[in-house]
């Protein structure tokens, strides 16, 4: 079989239009033919968003008000063990590998429900583990204090335990956001879509340069992801601590 042969059956098989191996890894991230289109970069980038978005997001309605009533209450203290325990032991993609044939089974296809289900299992530590311990850690005399003020038990919580402990709290949604991004490429092995199907084209089809390329696309974005959790969590501390921050600072 010729080799212009050889590309059409792998851009059947893994569902990517082939990329000649002569090109590079500059020319494939810099030329517009391969960031638009229905099988373009932009395509691809915004399917891994919308999935990584849509675990951060419903990790966090999950662990965090969780987390935050059981620190609040001073239960919860071996549960935060056991998640350190099976977050360490359960691979994601054994997980992932473990739902597809339950979805198929129920006709909800390839996709997005195993990933989705093994990324959130995924993000739920960090961020739980991160808010436990930012409620728990706020001292006990600004607490009392406040209750003495008269703020009843929903004000001590939102507005002195979750208050003063924000910046951790947002650390473990990043720390979670970053983990989940850079975990989603194993979706495109899986049969799903997303910036992981550029490194799985490049190996299915032997070129260095797109999975390179691949690498590169998931490892930006897992900084971006970082760095932009870096600027919330700053942003989003209570004046009152970001003066006593700098205060100290001096």
């Amino acid at each position: 079989m010729d080799p212009a042969g050889t590309d059409d059956v792998t851009a059947t098989l893994f569902g990517q239009a082939a990329v000649p191996r002569d090109v590079g890894v500059f020319e494939f991230l810099s030329s517009s033919q391969y960031w638009t289109g229905a099988g373009g970069i932009l395509t691809s980038l915004w399917d891994t968003v919308v999935l990584c978005g849509a675990v951060a997001l419903v990790a966090t309605l999950i662990a965090v008000p969780l987390a935050t009533m059981l620190a609040h209450y001073g239960r919860g203290e071996l549960s935060v063990t056991w998640i350190v325990t099976l977050s360490r032991a359960v691979p994601t993609f054994a997980i992932a590998g473990l739902l597809v044939p339950i979805s198929l089974r129920r006709g909800w296809g390839f996709e997005p429900w195993p990933i989705f289900i093994a990324l959130l299992l995924l993000a739920l530590p960090p961020i739980y583990l991160n808010t436990y311990t930012a409620v728990k850690d706020v001292d006990r005399g600004v607490v009392d204090a406040a209750r003495a003020m008269g703020f009843n038990e929903r004000h001590v919580v939102f507005r002195v335990e979750m208050a003063l402990g924000t910046a951790v709290i947002l650390a473990g949604i990043r720390v979670a956001a970053v983990q989940v991004v850079a975990t989603e490429p194993i979706r495109a092995f899986l049969g799903g879509d997303g910036l992981g199907r550029y490194v799985r084209d490049g190996l299915g089809q032997n070129n260095d340069s797109l999975l390179l390329a691949g690498a590169i696309l998931v490892a930006t974005l897992a900084a971006l992801t970082g760095a932009l959790f870096g600027v919330a969590q700053r942003l989003a501390l209570p004046p009152g601590v970001r003066r006593l921050a700098r205060a100290r600072d001096r």
